[in-house]
């Protein structure tokens, strides 16, 4: 056999025509205001609802340090050695996380006993933004219960 004179194929030089996609790999200014256009519409969505979800988080959240608190009561009596009074005229003294605006009503005087045993009661809460709950305390543990 006689071999083939001439370039190997590795030498051979290819001509390729540019398609679209190598001409321009990035995007046009009309998709760009596309995507900021689309941007722009859920954010003016989404933010004044998430300024909603931050008010009622920031509200629950009250709530819960207000039943936390009034569930350490008879552990403060306890610690304290000492029998702990809460009453309409005390009561922001011993429940400190109450917001300054929002309205307490005790009816009688609760007290809860040096051994952190209670004697029942009923507070009343009324938040500025008019939410209401009525906590019974049953005694002798006096566990907070909204109802």
């Amino acid at each position: 056999m006689i071999a083939q004179l001439g370039k190997p194929p590795s030498c051979q030089t290819q001509t390729k025509t540019p398609s679209r996609v190598d001409i321009g790999q990035g995007f046009t200014l009309l998709e760009m205001l596309v995507v900021l256009a689309l941007i722009a519409a859920i954010a003016g969505i989404a933010l004044p609802n998430f300024g909603r979800f931050l008010e009622s988080f920031s509200a629950n959240t009250a709530w819960r340090e207000v039943e936390a608190e009034l569930g350490d009561l008879p552990y403060r009596a306890f610690a304290s050695g000492r029998a702990l009074r809460l009453d309409s005229v005390n009561v922001r003294n011993h429940l400190s996380t109450i917001p300054a605006n929002w309205q307490i009503a005790i009816v009688g005087t609760i007290v809860y006993r040096e051994s952190g045993w209670c004697e029942g009661g009923n507070i009343s809460i009324a938040s500025t933004e008019g939410a209401k709950r009525q906590y019974v305390l049953v005694a002798p543990r006096c566990e907070a219960k909204s109802s």
